[in-house]
């Protein structure tokens, strides 16, 4: 069994779709820190505000994580892999796995490249409530308060984990398609789908907006929170595919 899970879990991180997705991830994120200043002429919360807005990456995020091992699932299932795994455990014990090895690898596709991008932006930027010419862009912001009170690195901390909670849901999300529709490019494909009609649905529910999540709302537990409950939707939705799947044929 322990064997299963560990191979499980080198799959997950060693295949071609994981790295694709995490060198476009750190290529995007990256080539956005280097188009502002920087000679320490800036706040770093002006760096990310450009990455934010100019690397193009919010409606699009939803894409990378299910490139990790996601639709991985529709070749194992097409191919018989997958029963032969089940010779060996319950579907539920597969389930379980497998939630947790597309959770963990799409969640650290996203997750490593903000990592690099946040690190770069307080290195070449100034860390801190924002001054001189960036004074007063964080006075209406969550960010001012948390700097405030916690500094910049419970601000490094709590963006990071938004980052993985985010990369998580999707990377579920695709997995629920490809346990359901057992095709890979409906696997790929339909989560950016769902992701832009809840960004388009919810605008007015930041609660449950994705996109807003992921950068915190006004509250990064609660965020988190929130995060975490779409993580047991999904879940839930794949193990009860698994389930239509493998019990009743």
């Amino acid at each position: 069994m322990k064997s299963v899970v560990w191979q499980d879990l080198k799959r997950s991180f060693l295949n071609v779709g994981f790295l694709a997705g995490l060198l476009a991830v750190t290529w995007i994120l990256v080539d956005a820190v280097f188009q502002a200043p920087l000679d320490r002429s800036r706040s770093s919360y002006f760096i990310l505000a450009n990455v934010e807005s100019a690397s193009g990456f919010g409606p699009f995020a939803a894409v990378f994580p299910s490139l990790a091992y996601a639709s991985v699932f529709c070749e194992e299932y097409n191919s018989g892999y997958v029963r032969m795994i089940l010779t060996r455990m319950s579907y539920k014990k597969f389930g379980v796995m497998r939630l947790i090895t597309t959770a963990l690898s799409g969640g650290s596709m996203l997750a490593v490249p903000v990592s690099l991008a946040l690190g770069m932006a307080y290195g070449f930027g100034i860390p801190g409530i924002p001054e001189g010419s960036d004074a007063g862009m964080l006075d209406l912001a969550v960010e001012f308060t948390y700097i405030e009170s916690y500094g910049d690195g419970f601000i490094f901390v709590w963006k990071v984990i938004l980052t993985f909670l985010f990369g998580c849901i999707w990377a579920l999300a695709g997995l629920a398609f490809a346990v359901w529709i057992p095709n890979k490019y409906v696997s790929l494909i339909a989560p950016f789908v769902l992701y832009e009609s809840m960004w388009v649905g919810f605008y007015n529910l930041p609660l449950l907006n994705p996109i807003w999540l992921r950068r915190g709302l006004d509250n990064y537990p609660l965020s988190a929170f929130m995060e975490c409950v779409y993580i047991l939707l999904a879940a839930a939705v794949v193990l009860w595919g698994l389930k239509r799947r493998f019990r009743n044929g």
